[in-house]
């Protein structure tokens, strides 16, 4: 709830003057756990200081430890760079000129920094802000027991949402934006890459109406779960023949011979390839995966001639998104989230928890900064 304005800053209770975090300190693979970095302090009156109760591992993470060169060539001039940007925390202290949010406040929030002025800004696609700062990229995150932000990118959340859950709600507003993008409603829908995005699109789908949901990765144990939150069909595409058998069922429906959305959540070329081989003439294309290396794209044959609608996912609408998500964790899609937390870990431990998700193990890894 809004509080009154304050003239002076509150504080719940005093940070000590330093703080533990895990850094990005060069372009080199790894991350650097700091026991003794500075905390930062509030120096605007809109800012808000956070104290984090849990923080989520997201893809962009696992490049930054493994030093993708697109991002250190972006985060270069910034290192080092507290990083991390799924979080939720705890109010500690506020500017004077805040009212939106209180000491003692459970909350999450955007960490997308919007300039609010340019043309996409203004037009209500603040995703695609031609100045974003991305927290935990180009500034400081949230992999860190405080983190201070604008007071509007701040979400006040509800206090029985449970924090491994609140801890990855950028990843959940990804997976709802991404299904949001286009109707599943008595839709066939193939769903590329069955790791967290992937459970969440297939359980979104399935609670959203789609008539027939295909689901495919490389482990078992990841389409096993994508059975539960309810695909119909699972397929392990790690070599020609269960790829194969992935497009017969796709185009097994002789009057449309390929599914109507397709989703790529995994970024690997091959599974490029098995999109434009899986959908129907006019279907449309769904892509949040990040490719790894180039993918090969005959536009006139997969694309002009298909008659294709190919959306690219960046982010979440802002803030849109959060409202939908937020309402949707009130009902069923919150055992999903809940189920998709595989590991936990203290702040300190992040190098078991960085190499789990680099073996492909588990789902979610969440960290507790904080005791």
């Amino acid at each position: 709830m809004p509080c009154n304005k304050h003239p002076l800053p509150l504080r719940r209770t005093s940070p000590r003057e330093s703080m533990k975090s895990l850094q990005k300190t060069n372009t080199q693979p790894g991350l650097t756990f700091v026991a003794d970095a500075p905390t930062p302090r509030i120096t605007s009156p809109n800012d808000v200081l956070i104290r984090v109760k849990a923080a989520a591992i997201c893809g962009t993470d696992v490049d930054i430890y493994r030093a993708d060169v697109p991002l250190m060539t972006r985060m270069k001039p910034h290192l080092p760079v507290i990083t991390g940007h799924e979080f939720c925390g705890v109010v500690e202290e506020v500017g004077p000129s805040v009212d939106s949010v209180e000491p003692g406040q459970f909350v999450s929030a955007e960490m997308h920094i919007t300039c609010g002025t340019c043309y996409n800004c203004r037009t209500g696609n603040g995703q695609w802000c031609l100045h974003t700062v991305v927290r935990g990229l180009d500034d400081a995150g949230a992999f860190a027991e405080h983190v201070v932000l604008p007071a509007s990118r701040v979400i006040p959340l509800p206090a029985s949402l449970p924090i491994e859950v609140a801890a990855f709600l950028d990843a959940i507003g990804n997976a709802v934006h991404t299904v949001r993008s286009v109707d599943v409603a008595a839709k066939d829908v193939a769903v590329l890459g069955a790791g967290p995005m992937g459970m969440m699109v297939t359980a979104l789908c399935r609670l959203m109406g789609a008539h027939r949901i295909l689901v495919t990765d490389v482990f078992d144990a990841l389409l096993a779960e994508a059975k539960r939150e309810g695909a119909d069909g699972v397929f392990n595409v790690k070599d020609a023949a269960g790829r194969r058998a992935f497009v017969e069922a796709a185009k097994a429906d002789p009057t449309k011979r390929g599914v109507d959305v397709v989703f790529e959540l995994s970024g690997h070329a091959s599974a490029y390839a098995d999109a434009f081989a899986s959908i129907r003439l006019g279907g449309e294309m769904v892509l949040l995966g990040l490719p790894r290396s180039d993918v090969a794209v005959n536009f006139s044959h997969d694309v002009v001639f298909k008659g294709l609608t190919i959306r690219g996912i960046t982010g979440r609408k802002i803030f849109s998104t959060w409202i939908d998500m937020l309402a949707l964790l009130q009902g069923p899609f919150l055992k999903t989230a809940e189920r998709i937390v595989t590991h936990k870990f203290p702040l300190a431990d992040f190098e078991e928890g960085f190499q789990i998700k680099l073996r492909g193990e588990g789902l979610k890894v969440v960290f507790f900064p904080n005791p």
